[in-house]
C-alpha cells in the first residue's frame, strides 16, 4: 500500500515539472543573455525533459494501476483506474502545460531547483537512450535537431505569434533556421573583405588597422586569393610597443588563417570555432579562390540578430516598407528571406541573393532604372555602384502599371 502513493507522487511530480518547463521553454529564452545557456536551454533540455516525462508518465501509470486494484472495494477497478487516470492526465498534463505557456516567469522561479536535479538523474540515461535513436550527438559532438525537434519548436513558432510573443518567434526561427543554413549564406562577401598585403609598410599597416576599426584582418601575398595569414591588431600593438630597431617585418606577427568551404553547414563551423577557440574564418570556393570572410559574431546574429558595440552605427535595414506592398530591399537580401518576404518561390543555385537574381533575369550590368518582372513582381534597379547592385525597389506588377 505504501508503494502506491510514493508512485503516484512520484509521477505526478515529474511529469508536472518537465510539462511545465517544456512549454515554459520559448518564454525562458529571451531572459538569458549569455548564447551558450540560450542554446543548451532550446536545444540540450528537450531530450531530458522528454525522458523525465516518460519515466513520470511510467511511474504514474504503475501507481494507477495498483491503486486501482487497492481500490477494488470502493470502486470497480476499470472505474478507479479511468479516474485516476483522468486527474492524473488534468493535473500533471493540461494544467502545468497552461501554466508554463502564459506564466514562464513563475515557471522559471518555482522550478530553478527541479529543472537541475532533472538533468541531474536524467542527463545521462537520456545520452544513452535517446542519443542512439534520434541521432544524438553528431562526430563533432554537437547536438543534431531530429524531426520531432523541429516538429515541436515549428508548432511553439506559430502558438508564439497568436500570442504575440515576437521576440520568442524571432529567436526560435533563428535556432531552427541555424541548423539548415550554410557559410556562403551568412559569410561577408568577397568584394565587402577588409584586408591587408604582406608588403604594406608599417605607416600603412598601422593606418589601415586604426581605419578598418577590426580586431583582425586578412593578410594576403600577391592577390587576395592567396590570404597567407591573419594579423591580430593586439599583436601589432605589442610590436609597436617593443621599439625595436629591427626592420618591421608584418609575416613575423601573422597567424595561421583557418579556412573553410563556402558550402559548410553554419552550425558545424560553430563547434569548430568553440573547439579551435577561433573567431574567423576564411571562406574558398571550389576552385580555391577567396569567396568571402566569416566570423563568431555572423553565426551569432545568425540566431540573436543584429549585435552593436558602443561604437557601432546600426547598418540601413535590409528591408524598407515603402506601402501598398512595395519594397526598397538591400540587393544582398537573402533569397529565403526574400521568398519569405513576398510569399514567393525563387531559387537557384547559381545565385543566393536578390542582386543575384537580378543579375540572372536581367542578362547583363544593369543601370539605375532598369527592371525586370518575375512572378507578377517588378524588380528595379535603384543604385549601383561600379558592376554591383546595391539597393531594388520591388512592387506588384499591377501597382507598377498603375503608377505609369
Amino acid at each position: 500500500m505504501t508503494a502506491t502513493p510514493v508512485l503516484l507522487a512520484a509521477g505526478f511530480l515529474v511529469t508536472s515539472a518537465a510539462n511545465a518547463l517544456r512549454a515554459a521553454l520559448p518564454g525562458i529564452l529571451p531572459e538569458r543573455k549569455d548564447a551558450a545557456e540560450r542554446r543548451v536551454l532550446a536545444i540540450s533540455h528537450l531530450r531530458v525533459l522528454w525522458l523525465a516525462r516518460f519515466c513520470g508518465l511510467v511511474s504514474a501509470g504503475a501507481g494507477i494501476a495498483l491503486a486501482s486494484v487497492q481500490l477494488r472495494e470502493i470502486l470497480h477497478p476499470a472505474l478507479a483506474a479511468l479516474v485516476l487516470s483522468t486527474l492524473v492526465f488534468i493535473l500533471a498534463e493540461l494544467v502545468p502545460s497552461r501554466i508554463g505557456h502564459t506564466r514562464p516567469d513563475l515557471i522559471r522561479s518555482a522550478l530553478g531547483i527541479p529543472l537541475f536535479l532533472l538533468r541531474v538523474v536524467f542527463h545521462l540515461p537520456a545520452r544513452i537512450i535517446l542519443g542512439p535513436a534520434s541521432g544524438g550527438e553528431g562526430e563533432t559532438g554537437e547536438w543534431v535537431f531530429t524531426p520531432p525537434d523541429f516538429m515541436w519548436l515549428e508548432q511553439r513558432t506559430e502558438k508564439s505569434e497568436q500570442h504575440s510573443f515576437i521576440q520568442e518567434r524571432e529567436l526560435m526561427e533563428g535556432i531552427v533556421d541555424f541548423a539548415d543554413k550554410i557559410v556562403r549564406e551568412v559569410m561577408v562577401p568577397r568584394i565587402d573583405m577588409v584586408v591587408m598585403a604582406l608588403s604594406d609598410d608599417f605607416e600603412a599597416v598601422l593606418r589601415e588597422a586604426i581605419a578598418a576599426s577590426h580586431s583582425r584582418i586578412p593578410v594576403y601575398r600577391d592577390k587576395i586569393d592567396d590570404i597567407i595569414g591573419v594579423l591580430y591588431v593586439k599583436d601589432l600593438m605589442k610590436a609597436v610597443s617593443k621599439n625595436s630597431s629591427e626592420p618591421f617585418r608584418m609575416e613575423k606577427i601573422l597567424r595561421q588563417p583557418y579556412f573553410v568551404p563556402e558550402y559548410k553547414r553554419v552550425d558545424s563551423l560553430f563547434r569548430e570555432f568553440q573547439s579551435h577557440r577561433i573567431h574567423m574564418a576564411v571562406v574558398v570556393d571550389e576552385y580555391g579562390g577567396t569567396a568571402g570572410l566569416v566570423t563568431m559574431e555572423d553565426l551569432i546574429e545568425e540566431v540573436f540578430g543584429e549585435i552593436l558595440d558602443e561604437f557601432e552605427v546600426s547598418e540601413a535595414p535590409m528591408v524598407q516598407s515603402l506601402g501598398l506592398d512595395s519594397f526598397r530591399v538591400d540587393a544582398m537580401l537573402q533569397i529565403d528571406d526574400l521568398n519569405d518576404l513576398l510569399e514567393s518561390s525563387f531559387g537557384s543555385d547559381d545565385f543566393d541573393t536578390v542582386g543575384g537574381l537580378v543579375y540572372s533575369a536581367i542578362g547583363k550590368i544593369p543601370r539605375p532604372g532598369e527592371s525586370v518582372v518575375l512572378e507578377g513582381f517588378r524588380f528595379t534597379v535603384e543604385r549601383v555602384r561600379a558592376q554591383r547592385i546595391l539597393l531594388v525597389r520591388i512592387a506588384p506588377e499591377r501597382q507598377q502599371e498603375a503608377d505609369s
